[in-house]
């Protein structure tokens, strides 16, 4: 675990003391008990994995503390945050709560119907579609605010989106602009390292030409899933993990 993750982290969930799981795609820490009701959610829902018996490749970790320290977890507790909320009665859950029902049901409301996140206005025309919040996250990538990108996929954003403009992917300007904590979450979110742009490039072409990164593939099964990147000095190989 990251030196950075102090004693005085709260769990995201319930602000329990001393959080020793994280929601990697969340952007959040939580504690054993709410990481039980994450587990039972699935691996779609939310990836977790312990801050100090599981190998952390150190970029992956920087993302999820960038995330958590910048506020990620208002984005799922949104409308918590607003006075109505507390008069009418809607708290989030607490560490005296009990995991069942308490908590899970908070947990799920939270992150499976993501039901205090903040919902855009609606257009005249119908709705921000999802081809709209993609286009805000192909343009946002190149940017080191993580958070903007984070709310972006929360509400629909497509991490594989092909610009018909551009002719690249979210991943791509990533790689082009050597934003590193971006590829990351563009990962976790599904982003294909092998797609080829206009001029016939992959993500994995412009990483290499940055000359600081190694590239680090999930395999699952048959399918390639995601790719992590490790800052190091000079690029040698790929390395297929299974």
């Amino acid at each position: 675990m990251s030196k950075r993750l102090r004693s005085s982290e709260m769990c995201a969930d319930c602000s329990g003391p001393d959080p020793s799981w994280a929601s990697v795609n969340r952007g959040t820490f939580i504690c054993d008990e709410c990481c039980s009701v994450h587990r039972s959610l699935g691996r779609h829902i939310s990836q977790v994995r312990h801050l100090k018996h599981t190998p952390w490749p150190p970029t992956l970790l920087q993302m999820v503390e960038t995330l958590y320290n910048n506020g990620a977890n208002s984005i799922w507790e949104h409308s918590l945050l607003d006075p109505a909320s507390i008069m009418s009665g809607r708290r989030k859950a607490n560490p005296q709560d009990k995991v069942h029902p308490n908590k899970a049901e908070f947990i799920r409301a939270k992150y499976q119907m993501l039901a205090f996140v903040h919902r855009l206005p609606c257009r005249d025309d119908d709705s921000v579609t999802a081809k709209d919040l993609s286009k805000q996250l192909h343009s946002s990538v190149r940017t080191g605010n993580l958070e903007t990108c984070l709310r972006l996929l929360s509400l629909g954003a497509q991490a594989n989106f092909f610009h018909p403009e551009k002719g690249n992917t979210p991943l791509h300007v990533a790689s082009k602009a050597g934003q590193i904590l971006q590829a990351e979450l563009l990962a976790v979110y599904g982003a294909d390292p092998g797609t080829q742009d206009s001029s016939g490039k992959t993500p994995v072409d412009y990483a290499r030409s940055q000359k600081w990164t190694a590239l680090y593939y999930t395999s699952n099964g048959r399918q390639v899933r995601s790719f992590k990147y490790q800052s190091i000095l000079s690029v040698s190989n790929i390395s297929l993990v299974v």
